[in-house]
C-alpha cells in the first residue's frame, strides 16, 4: 500500500551519498520503492544506524524480478546475493600490479578501494571493500566484501586500478537451470549501477539459504 508522503519529504530523510547498498541505484529511486510501500525506511543503511542503530548487514527481502533485465533493458538469468551475516557480496581481486599487495601488507580485516578495469569488468564506478581472508602474497590477489563507499573515506587504503577475478555468492532468485561450466548473465543485488554481469559458474552446491556459487571469467554488458 502506498504511503502519504512526498518524494521531497523522505530524500530529506535519506543521506543523498547513492550507495547502491539498498539495492537501488541511488536516493531517489530508494525512495520511490518506499512511497509504493515496496521498501521500509530501514533498508537504508543509514537510516537503519540513525533511527534503530541495526548493524549494517542486510538480508534478501525483496522480491524475484518482474522483468528480468537491467536498468539499460539487458536480460540477465538470476540475482547474487551475498553471504548471511557478512556485509557485502565476495570478490576475488588482483591488482595491476600484484606485488602491492605484500608491499602494501595488506591483511584481513583491511578496507581498501580501487577500480576494476582493464580485463575484467571495466566498471567506472570505484569500489571498496574489507579484505575477509589472509591475502595470498604469493599469487598477489586478495578476497574482500565489497561495502559502501564511506568506509574507505574512513580508513581505506588505496590500490588503484585491479582485475576482479571472481565473484562468490547466492543465488536465491534464478529463471535458469544453474550448471558448472555455463556462462550466465547475472545481476549482483547491491550493484551501485544496477547492470548486468556475465560470468561462468565453476562452483556450485546447495545450502539452506540458497545455491552458493563462484563465478569467473567476469565481463560487464
Amino acid at each position: 500500500m502506498a504511503r502519504q508522503t512526498t518524494l521531497e519529504q523522505i530524500l530529506d530523510e535519506l543521506p543523498g551519498k547513492n550507495c547502491g547498498l539498498c539495492g537501488q541505484p541511488d536516493c531517489e529511486a530508494f525512495a520511490q520503492t518506499y512511497i509504493t510501500g515496496t521498501t521500509p525506511l530501514e533498508k537504508c543503511p543509514y537510516t537503519a544506524k540513525k533511527y534503530t542503530r541495526a548493524p549494517q548487514v542486510f538480508e534478501n527481502t525483496q522480491a524475484a524480478p518482474a522483468t528480468w533485465v537491467d536498468h539499460l533493458g539487458r536480460e540477465y538469468d538470476f540475482i547474487l546475493d551475498k553471504f548471511a551475516g557478512e556485509p557485502g557480496p565476495r570478490e576475488t581481486v588482483l591488482p595491476f600490479n600484484p606485488i602491492n599487495v605484500e608491499k602494501l601488507g595488506l591483511k584481513k580485516g583491511d578496507v581498501v578501494f580501487g577500480r576494476p578495469g582493464w580485463i575484467s569488468c571495466g566498471c567506472p564506478v570505484t569500489h571498496a571493500g574489507i579484505i575477509v581472508e589472509d591475502p595470498d602474497y604469493f599469487n598477489g590477489t586478495f578476497v574482500w566484501c565489497v561495502v559502501g563507499p564511506m568506509a574507505a573515506r574512513e580508513r581505506g587504503i588505496d590500490i588503484g586500478c585491479y582485475n576482479s577475478t571472481a565473484y562468490e555468492g547466492l543465488v536465491k532468485d534464478t529463471r535458469a537451470e544453474l550448471l558448472i561450466g555455463k556462462r550466465y548473465y547475472f545481476q549482483p543485488r547491491f550493484c551501485m549501477l544496477q547492470w548486468r554481469h556475465c560470468g561462468l559458474i565453476n562452483s556450485l552446491g546447495k545450502t539452506p539459504e540458497g545455491m552458493r556459487v563462484r563465478i569467473e571469467g567476469l565481463w560487464i554488458g
